[in-house]
């Protein structure tokens, strides 16, 4: 295994789900990696997940069209992207497929960009740039937490916690407000 502090991080970035984030953020403020190398590697990781992913959203892409089970999920995940678009115009679908990626996660944001009608390069830097931004509000938060906490695992652990309370959390707050059925008496 490669012992370079940095490269330690990246790795743990490119783990898909689950601790690879929180865990790269505790690594990166205990070796002492700066700020803004730290959000380097991030971006840095989504790219490489970009390249490695998009011949599989591809290939899946192709392959679900042979067959009739296939063509019904990509009408489904078709139907889906097209709800992503926030407002009309050239901005509607990259900025909804930016906030879609910020709401859920990469590989579903992914997912959803082969039914869209969007060049591959302003998916991919759309569903980036959603993915950066919950890391960065992840990461902010984590510094805020490491103030009070010195126990690299308590900070962990609350990194964790607000990498899967947080989205959830922040779609609840700025959601559409559900609107109210009208009494039928």
């Amino acid at each position: 295994m490669i012992n370079v502090p940095w490269f330690q991080v990246f790795l743990l970035f490119l783990i898909p789900w689950g601790p690879g984030a929180a865990a790269g953020i505790v690594l990166a403020k205990k070796d002492g990696i700066p700020l803004g190398a730290t959000i380097a590697l991030y971006v840095l990781s989504d790219v490489v997940t970009a390249i490695i992913l998009d011949p599989l959203v591809r290939l899946l892409h192709r392959r679900g069209e042979r067959s009739p089970v296939g063509r019904k999920i990509l009408e489904t995940v078709r139907r889906l992207g097209s709800v992503t678009q926030v407002t009309s115009g050239r901005l509607g679908l990259p900025l909804g497929l930016f906030v879609f990626t910020f709401a859920t996660d990469f590989f579903t944001a992914a997912i959803v960009s082969a039914g869209l009608t969007l060049s591959r390069l302003v998916a991919w830097l759309c569903i980036i740039a959603g993915d950066v931004l919950w890391f960065l509000i992840i990461l902010l938060a984590s510094i805020g937490i490491a103030t009070f906490l010195s126990d690299d695992r308590i900070l962990f652990v609350a990194t964790m916690l607000l990498g899967f309370a947080l989205p959830p959390l922040i779609r609840r707050l700025f959601g559409k407000p559900r609107e109210r059925v009208p009494d039928p008496r």
